[in-house]
């Protein structure tokens, strides 16, 4: 269960302590009728100002989820929390409560709402999307790099990439992750291959898992593709162990 709320490095024990308090039967019975209960369908009814928040390791409900309802509610709005699992208020309490106080300070309790802002064009959602995969740090780098040559092209990945194809419902990030990683491997890209190692782990793969994906990629696109991507990916792990150091 703990792989399910935390992500490796936080602890947590005392949730699972107070957990041994809790009727085992009435538990039981609340996570059934949750794993019942859906109102997807209805989420157009919202009407109130609303904050989606997710942890970006969660694999309880993953970020595609999140994106469905921050998609689906009119005007609402999506904080993924970096370093988080499901328990994102518990894991990161800071992130979380600025995010949440933030939210709430556009908005006062004695007023009706303001209007719905307007739809998020495909370019904004991939580009959101885009900074949640490869981070902020990547992002702007490329941004900065932009010349007027370019920028058609920056436009276009970001619009049909970043939001057409990663943002459709049908396959969550961890498993884009794997074919993204795939592909790669299969055409030799390796500078982009790098990149989507970090990706990966952003979106939730473990290194295992992704050892796991190259060692399929040695039987199905060749061991000498295999292997210059072990050395990329081995190089890129170094560079983030060194960079958290």
């Amino acid at each position: 269960m703990k792989a399910r709320w935390f992500t490796p490095d936080f602890d947590g024990q005392w949730v699972f302590d107070q957990l041994v308090e809790v009727d085992a039967k009435s538990y039981a019975a609340c996570c059934e009728a949750i794993a019942a209960f859906d109102l997807t369908r209805r989420l157009g009814e919202i009407t109130a100002p609303t904050l989606v928040i997710a942890g970006a390791q969660d694999p309880a409900t993953p970020l595609d989820q999140a994106l469905t309802l921050a998609n689906n509610i009119p005007g609402a709005f999506l904080t993924v929390v970096p370093r988080a699992s499901h328990l994102a208020n518990v894991e990161r309490p800071e992130a979380v409560t600025a995010a949440i106080v933030g939210h709430l300070s556009g908005a006062s309790l004695d007023e009706p709402p303001p209007p719905s802002p307007p739809a998020e064009d495909g370019l904004a959602a991939g580009m959101r999307t885009r900074r949640e995969v490869l981070g902020d740090a990547h992002v702007d780098r490329a941004v900065a790099a932009t010349t007027d040559f370019t920028r058609d092209f920056q436009e276009l990945i970001t619009r049909y990439a970043w939001n057409e194809i990663w943002n459709r419902p049908g396959l969550d990030r961890r498993t884009r992750s794997c074919v993204t990683l795939t592909a790669l491997v299969a055409r030799g890209q390796l500078e982009e291959l790098a990149m989507h190692v970090r990706a990966a782990l952003r979106n939730g793969l473990t290194r295992d898992e992704i050892k796991e994906v190259l060692l399929q990629t040695a039987v199905y696109c060749g061991v000498p593709a295999a292997n210059a991507a072990f050395a990329v990916a081995r190089r890129t792990l170094a560079e983030i162990d060194a960079e958290g150091r």
